[in-house]
C-alpha cells in the first residue's frame, strides 16, 4: 500500500513539472525564432550588398529613427522598403539640387540640365512606382523592374551632354553615381528579402 502512495505522490509531482518544462520549451523555440529573424543594418548591409555595404549603412542609419526601428522589427523585408525610400528621396533631393544649378555658372548647357532633370524625374516616378509595388509585397518582379529603370535613367542623365568646367558638374557626376548605387542596394536587399517574405 505505502509504495503505491508514494507512485501517486510521484506521478502528482510529475504532472506540474512536465507542463513546466513544455513551457520552457515553447518560449526556448520563440526566442530563437525571434533572434534568427532579428537583423542589424550592418549585417544586412554586409551579407547582402558587399561593394556598396558602407554606403548603405549609412543611407539606412540617416533614416528617420520611427521609420528605422519599424523597418528593423520587420528584418530583411523592412530594411529593403527602407533602402527603397531612402534612394526614392535622395531622387527628389537631386532633382531639387538639379533645378537650383540653372542659376549656377558653368557647370551644364541649360538644355542638358534640363534633360537631366526630367531623366531624375523619371527615376523619382520609377522609384515611386517600386515602393508602391513593394508594399504591397505582390509583384517583387515589378520592384525590380522599376528600380533598374529608375537606375539607368540616373546613369543616361549627362548621355549626350557638352560638357563646360566648373559649376556644379562634379556634384552631378557624384549625385548619378549614387543614385546608382543606392538602386543597387535596394536591388539586392530585395533580393535577399524575397525568400523571407515567403517563409
Amino acid at each position: 500500500m505505502l509504495p503505491m502512495l508514494r507512485l501517486a505522490r510521484i506521478n502528482n509531482m510529475a504532472a506540474p513539472l512536465r507542463v513546466l518544462v513544455a513551457l520552457l520549451a515553447v518560449v526556448s523555440i520563440s526566442l530563437i525564432r525571434r533572434t534568427a529573424a532579428t537583423v542589424t543594418v550592418e549585417e544586412a548591409c554586409q551579407q547582402n550588398t558587399k561593394v556598396d555595404a558602407a554606403l548603405c549603412v549609412k543611407s539606412l542609419s540617416a533614416a528617420n529613427p520611427a521609420l528605422k526601428a519599424a523597418a528593423l522589427e520587420r528584418g530583411l523585408p523592412g530594411l529593403a522598403e527602407l533602402s527603397l525610400s531612402q534612394t526614392a528621396q535622395f531622387a527628389e533631393e537631386t532633382v531639387t539640387f538639379l533645378k537650383g544649378l540653372s542659376n549656377m555658372p558653368g557647370g551644364m548647357p541649360p538644355e542638358c540640365l534640363k534633360d537631366c532633370v526630367g531623366k531624375f524625374q523619371e527615376a523619382v516616378a520609377e522609384l515611386q512606382r517600386s515602393k508602391a509595388a513593394q508594399e504591397q509585397g505582390k509583384d517583387m518582379a515589378g520592384v525590380k523592374a522599376s528600380l533598374s529603370a529608375a537606375k539607368t535613367h540616373g546613369e543616361t542623365c549627362m548621355h549626350d551632354c557638352t560638357r563646360i568646367e566648373g559649376g556644379g558638374e562634379l556634384q552631378i557626376v557624384d549625385k548619378i553615381g549614387d543614385l546608382s548605387k543606392m538602386c543597387s542596394i535596394a536591388l539586392s536587399l530585395t533580393d535577399a528579402s524575397v525568400g523571407t517574405r515567403a517563409a
